[in-house]
């Protein structure tokens, strides 16, 4: 079972992982690597490989503290590893750290790329890239959090993420849009700030869990919620770029 597979997103309490902090638990049979500040989040230990479960634990530490604040001995202590294995497979911080933002955004790249790509453009191709983009986002949930740290803090790491990842997923994210009939009510200028909504939509989603949870009284990560909020996202989208509605006072509610 892949690490993806293994995720169980589950409106569980944060007494799923108790005591906080992370780390491996014993659970009946089974183990669990469990992330803190994200409820409801818990790896089957026996479902993945060691490099992945390396990954998911230091998806959560860069989550929380960013990458400076991250030490490679917490993200091998929350891997259930001591600080010397895990340079057995990642050669250094900054390695890790590069494959954590692969797994969270190079899969979301590759969907943009496909859709600009694709033919049959249009509203229903919008909807399809949102749900592949929000399904991929279920799997490595803290990967938003991660851009949020770093876009709040500051400095060196976050030229690099904007240079290398954030900034080709905003290009092909405009390339896709332009490749759609729909887009041409947006002035050229308009476009690059649908694209950053966009982005603000669905990485928002996942990054603004902890306090949506609290406003809420909901986990934000369960699957009803993710559904119920990729229906939204769809809907949002045929009113941004699908055809013109002869009802332009029209709610969200009448976009089918």
């Amino acid at each position: 079972m892949s690490l993806s597979e293994a995720f169980e997103l589950r409106a569980a309490s944060r007494a799923s992982c108790s005591p906080p902090g992370g780390g491996v638990k014993a659970s009946g049979k089974r183990t669990f690597v469990c992330l803190p500040h994200a409820p409801g989040v818990r790896l089957a230990e026996a479902d993945f490989t060691t490099k992945e479960r390396i990954l998911a634990a230091a998806e959560s530490l860069f989550a929380e503290r960013g990458f400076d604040g991250a030490a490679v001995r917490d993200i091998a202590a929350r891997s259930g590893l001591n600080g010397a294995s895990l340079y057995n497979h990642f050669p250094s911080k900054q390695a890790l750290y590069e494959a954590v933002l692969e797994r969270g955004i190079q899969p979301l790249l590759e969907e943009l790329v496909r859709a600009a790509q694709a033919p049959g453009r249009g509203p229903a191709a919008g909807g399809r890239i949102i749900e592949a983009l929000m399904a991929h986002l279920e799997r490595t949930p803290l990967v938003p959090r991660l851009v949020e740290h770093e876009a709040v803090r500051g400095g060196e790491h976050l030229a690099r993420l904007a240079r290398h990842w954030i900034r080709p997923l905003f290009e092909q994210g405009l390339a896709a849009l332009k490749a759609s009939p729909d887009a041409r009510r947006w002035s050229e200028d308009e476009l690059p700030l649908l694209i950053a909504a966009y982005l603000h939509l669905v990485f928002g989603h996942f990054a603004m869990a902890p306090l949506l949870a609290e406003v809420l009284d909901e986990d934000p990560l369960a699957p009803e919620s993710l559904a119920r909020q990729t229906r939204f996202l769809r809907k949002l989208s045929q009113l941004l770029v699908g055809p013109p509605s002869p009802h332009p006072e029209g709610s969200l509610h009448e976009a089918q």
